[in-house]
């Protein structure tokens, strides 16, 4: 019993494989001898065959379709990799630009003010400003190499900036008209009236030794008076907003609001010198001289 089930286990391949290549064989000799009779089994093997066929076609086509929208989702990565890169650059170089733009608009400003004025004036950049809330100052990159010296006025095309109040070599230390040591003469355009504008801290400025008397109402627009000899007369200092006559005492309170925005300076001028004299005071001058 063992050896029969021994040899159908040992013979049982090799017969099968001797019985197909004996129907092979059929197969070969029956389409040689007669194509119908072979026309009928080769359709049957092609309607058994064909779902596995259709079955590996469409696994196939998957798996292509697969790797080619990987292949694009890499190849798209890298290409918006690239445009992300090339936008960055585009809006970097639009944004210096604007800015070039923007700086040579200011100083072209600043260069036609300059030609309304009848002293001699250094142009200078704003290279730092005092972070502290006790005083107001800016730092310049021009000093004493320059020709700037200390108490010279600084200015811009909006209106008065301060003095110099410390200067080096290579740069300068601008005391701001809101800082509490600023002292500036000046008039109120509309009325004439005489004041001094002193700095109040912030963005503030007040008008001090106003009478009580002058008419000054919000709105009116003060300017420099010239008396002081570091400031041209008629430069504009900025505008009152605030004026309270209540209390006693023959002086008036008037809080003034600087026509320059000083958190923005980024140019200014510095007048080197004192302003000309008035004719009459050329006059009188010369006489004495004589």
């Amino acid at each position: 019993m063992r050896i029969r089930n021994f040899l159908s286990r040992r013979y049982t391949l090799p017969a099968v494989i001797a019985l197909l290549l004996l129907s092979a064989l059929v197969l070969i000799s029956l389409r040689v001898q007669d194509r119908k009779g072979v026309a009928f089994f080769d359709r049957f093997l092609m309607e058994v065959c064909s779902p596995f066929q259709k079955a590996s076609t469409f696994v196939l086509k998957k798996v292509e379709g697969v790797f080619r929208s990987y292949v694009f989702l890499v190849d798209l990565r890298r290409e918006n990799e690239e445009l992300k890169k090339r936008m960055a650059d585009l809006r970097r170089e639009n944004d210096q630009m604007k800015e070039m733009a923007q700086s040579h608009e200011r100083l072209r400003k600043l260069l036609q003010f300059r030609e309304t004025l009848s002293s001699t004036v250094i142009a200078a950049e704003v290279t730092g400003q005092d972070p502290s809330s006790w005083f107001k100052s800016i730092t310049i990159n021009k000093g004493e190499k320059d020709g700037i010296r200390q108490g010279m006025a600084v200015i811009s095309p909006e209106g008065v900036i301060g003095q110099i109040l410390k200067t080096a070599p290579s740069q300068s230390v601008v005391l701001l008209i809101t800082d509490y040591n600023s002292a500036i003469d000046s008039i109120v355009q509309r009325t004439r009236a005489k004041a001094i504008v002193e700095g109040k801290g912030e963005n503030r400025c007040q008008l001090k030794y106003l009478l009580r008397a002058e008419d000054v109402v919000e709105g009116d627009r003060v300017v420099t008076s010239g008396l002081n000899g570091n400031f041209p007369k008629g430069l504009m200092i900025g505008e009152i907003k605030k004026v309270d006559r209540k209390g006693h005492g023959i002086f008036q309170y008037a809080e003034l609001m600087p026509s320059v925005d000083f958190t923005r300076l980024e140019e200014v001028l510095v007048i080197k010198g004192s302003p000309p004299l008035p004719l009459e005071e050329k006059g009188k001058k010369t006489k004495k001289t004589k």
